[in-house]
């Protein structure tokens, strides 16, 4: 993994706007209801660190959630 990559995902879990457009708290990777939207394996693997696993598990939870917008930003 590039570090570009990693200060991106650092980034978007450091913010505190949700991929919806929500309020989030920072160091979570989504606001409450995207959060409670997601199976509880999608959940569970949001808590691995970055670059052990967390940023496939956020791009899968963002496919789940069907936030097709911001796709983009991670398929690059």
């Amino acid at each position: 993994m590039k570090v570009s990559d990693k200060k991106f995902y650092w980034k978007e879990l450091q913010s505190n706007e949700c991929l919806c457009g929500d309020y989030k708290n920072p160091g979570k990777s989504f606001c409450y209801w995207c959060y409670g939207r997601l199976p509880k394996e999608m959940k569970n693997a949001l808590y691995q660190q970055i670059g052990n696993g967390y940023e496939e598990a956020l791009d899968d939870a963002v496919k789940y959630l069907g936030l097709n917008e911001v796709n983009a930003s991670f398929s690059s």
